[in-house]
Order: C-alpha cells, then sequence, then structure tokens
C-alpha cells in the first residue's frame, strides 16, 4: 500500500509561525526586538523550540518572573496554533485515493495529541504516528522516516513524504523518500532546494497529480489513484 508521511510542527500546524509571533511580541513587551537571524538560525539547524530567555535577559538587565512570562506568551502562541491551508482537504484525498498515512515528527507524543485535539485534526486519519522516543534519533538522520515505514510494510519508493524545513528534507531523502516541500512563513527563509518539488501550500496541487508524478518517476505505480484520476 503507497503511504503519505507527514510532518507535523510547521506543516500540518502553523507552529513554527505561532512560536517566532509569540516570541516577537514577548520582546516587544519588553522594549527589544526578536533578533530574528538568531532565530532562523536556531529554527533552520533543528535546534527548536527555540526558547530565546537568555538573550532578552541580558537585555533586560534585570530580574525577570519568567513562569509569568511564559503563561502570557502561551496564550498568545495558542491564539495562533492553527492548522495550514488545505490541510484537512488534503488529508481527506489521501485517504480518498488509498493512501496509508503517517505523522513523522521530532516532537513528543504528548504534544502532537494535544495539537491535533486543539487543530481540529481527526487521529482516525493515521495509521502510524512516529514521535521523539528512545531510541529513534532526530531528524535530519532518517530513522523516524525508516520506522514509519516499518510500520507501514510501505517500500520507500511507494512513499511520499510532505515537510516544510531542510531538516525534515535531509531525514526523507536520506530513508530514500521523495519528499515535497511546503514552507511557512519561518521556514520559507531557508534553501529547500534538496525536495523533489515545492509547494506554497498543500493547497496548491491535488495529491493525485504530486503524487502520480513523483511516484511514478520513480518507476512505481501510484496505486491509490482514484478512477477519474484524481
Amino acid at each position: 500500500m503507497p503511504a503519505v508521511l507527514y510532518d507535523f510542527d510547521g506543516l500540518l500546524i502553523d507552529s513554527e509561525t505561532a512560536g517566532l509571533l509569540s516570541w516577537k511580541r514577548v520582546y516587544a513587551e519588553f522594549g527589544h526586538e526578536l533578533d530574528l537571524a538568531h532565530w532562523l538560525s536556531e529554527t533552520e539547524a533543528g535546534r527548536g523550540p527555540c526558547m530565546p530567555t537568555e538573550r532578552l535577559a541580558e537585555l533586560v538587565g534585570k530580574p525577570v518572573d519568567w513562569e509569568a512570562v511564559e503563561r502570557r506568551r502561551i496564550v498568545w502562541r495558542d491564539e495562533l496554533l492553527v492548522t495550514r491551508p488545505g490541510v484537512e482537504e488534503h488529508l481527506a484525498e489521501a485517504r480518498r485515493l488509498g493512501f496509508d498515512l503517517a505523522i513523522v515528527s521530532n516532537a513528543p507524543d504528548w504534544w502532537i495529541r494535544q495539537r491535533m485535539e486543539s487543530a481540529g485534526i481527526a487521529p482516525e486519519f493515521f495509521a502510524v504516528v512516529i514521535c521523539k522516543a528512545e531510541g529513534i534519533s532526530r531528524k535530519p538522520a532518517p530513522d523516524a522516516y525508516l520506522a514509519a515505514l516499518r510500520e507501514l510494510g510501505c517500500a520507500a519508493g511507494d512513499a511520499l513524504a510532505f515537510e516544510d524545513s531542510p531538516v525534515g528534507i535531509r531525514a526523507a531523502r536520506a530513508a530514500r523518500i521523495r519528499c515535497v516541500a511546503v514552507p511557512n512563513m519561518v521556514t520559507a527563509h531557508f534553501d529547500l532546494s534538496a525536495a523533489d518539488v515545492t509547494l506554497p501550500s498543500l493547497a496548491a496541487r491535488p495529491l493525485a497529480e504530486v503524487a502520480g508524478a513523483l511516484l511514478t518517476a520513480g518507476g512505481l505505480p501510484v496505486r491509490g489513484r482514484s478512477p477519474d484520476g484524481r
């Protein structure tokens, strides 16, 4: 059975944008501007979630009640934590076409479950969820993708990954899985050229069209395609 493998943060939910904007608001509250270059370098390296408290403390120069700050920031962040454009339609199309679906993420299980519930993403869409766990190296290592393939019983050539960042793209390609990049407001700053295709959103092209081009190009038919080719 062919499979579609989705990253989670920044791809299905807009957590990259929510994190950046909430921290920009924290810095502004103290009369300072967030160092965007530092934020982007941390994110691109996969060292997130970025928590630039030390940098702000140096700028403020006096004790900060970080518990109170974090309570406010989480409220601001959660207001912005929504699904990215086209997510629900993309998942529904993947299911309709007969693909197995999986989440492949560096995030912990509790975060994925919590965020799926708050964003209204049905867990039933996904046959497998691979998340942060002992014995699975973080992306850009291919371990999480290889684990998903094993659990699904799917060959790499029959799978298609959707990622938003260079770290995730490298992980998918290291597992020999074709990859579609869908950058968000943050990761649009990065070099995503290692992906096979880059799309502005999941809604930009029908899944059947993308999978048909990439999986057929790899010498394998898209077995899940519906009779009308959509």
